[in-house]
């Protein structure tokens, strides 16, 4: 029997809006009503995850930034996080803009950049829960855009060199696929960070052995589970390593080909209500005859 449910955001949770569904949200209710915990894994701020989390009445501790953050579901506090070591965030800092690539590094809750751009002053709004009947604007969100803050600090090897906060992520963004690669590659071959693509032209870096999969074990531990049962969902590289480890990896329908066939499952998509769909099949009223099944082909 699965005993928890760890649910990645954009591109899972989320429907192409942006928002947490009816259907969904009563599905994840029909879950903790039999008393299954239901938390999300995101690379999202802490203050995003937590907000959506509060949304959806979630009831397990919460997974940020990519894993490098573990927080209270009720409070939204930090009960563990693991920070990118600063002479390493130097060396990426140097490479990527020697590259001509924009680097920008995630605190608790606050965004640090060089300068603010019209991409960057708009982050704090792309992390607030969305509301059918209120338009994306700062009018309408402003209370929860408060959470998170957008602080200039001129100077990133100064700030990295220097800064007493913690930073838990670096976004690299580029101008091509191929530079994108480029970057990547050689920042694989540092053997100082774990490295995950999260669009054509952008990917996160995060301290040695961060991932969703490690941050998952933590809370399962604290929950005093087994992987096996553990069930996950997602649609794209950094879900990859929890979609691996837990009892039941579940590919969302528009997730990349490498994740369905590293999933044991494929749901329908965000569009269509997936989790939903995944929900009732899969864990509710035949879970134990997907559990049979399961067990019988290993037979």
């Amino acid at each position: 029997m699965y005993k928890l449910l760890a649910l990645d955001m954009d591109g899972t949770l989320l429907d192409p809006s942006k928002r947490i569904t009816e259907s969904v949200h009563a599905s994840l209710r029909a879950l903790m009503n039999k008393d299954i915990l239901v938390t999300i894994a995101s690379g999202r701020f802490p203050a995003s995850v937590w907000l959506h989390a509060q949304a959806a009445d979630m009831n397990a501790r919460l997974i940020a930034l990519n894993g490098a953050v573990i927080m209270d579901e009720a409070s939204g506090e930090l009960i563990h996080g693991i920070p990118l070591p600063a002479p390493d965030l130097l060396r990426l800092v140097h490479l990527a803009e020697s590259r001509g690539a924009y680097v920008h590094f995630y605190g608790y809750n606050v965004l640090y950049v060089k300068e603010l751009n019209e991409m960057n002053m708009r982050w704090p709004l792309a992390n607030v829960v969305v509301q059918p009947d209120k338009p994306l604007t700062e009018e309408h969100y402003q209370e929860q855009a408060g959470y998170i803050q957008v602080q200039p600090v001129g100077d990133l090897h100064a700030f990295a060199r220097t800064s007493a906060s913690p930073i838990y992520k670096a976004t690299v963004i580029c101008d091509s696929p191929d530079q994108i690669e480029g970057l990547m590659d050689e920042l694989y071959e540092w053997g100082c960070f774990t490295i995950t693509r999260t669009g054509r032209r952008r990917f996160d870096v995060n301290a040695q052995g961060v991932c969703k999969r490690a941050a998952l074990e933590h809370v399962t531990r604290y929950y005093s589970l087994h992987p096996s049962e553990v069930a996950a969902a997602g649609d794209y590289d950094n879900d990859l390593s929890m979609l691996q480890w837990a009892g039941l990896g579940i590919a969302m329908g528009n997730a990349k080909d490498s994740i369905k066939q590293a999933a044991d499952v494929v749901t329908l998509s965000n569009e269509e209500d997936g989790i939903a769909y995944a929900v009732k099949n899969y864990l509710l009223p035949t879970q134990s005859k997907y559990e049979d099944k399961r067990s019988s082909n290993i037979l």
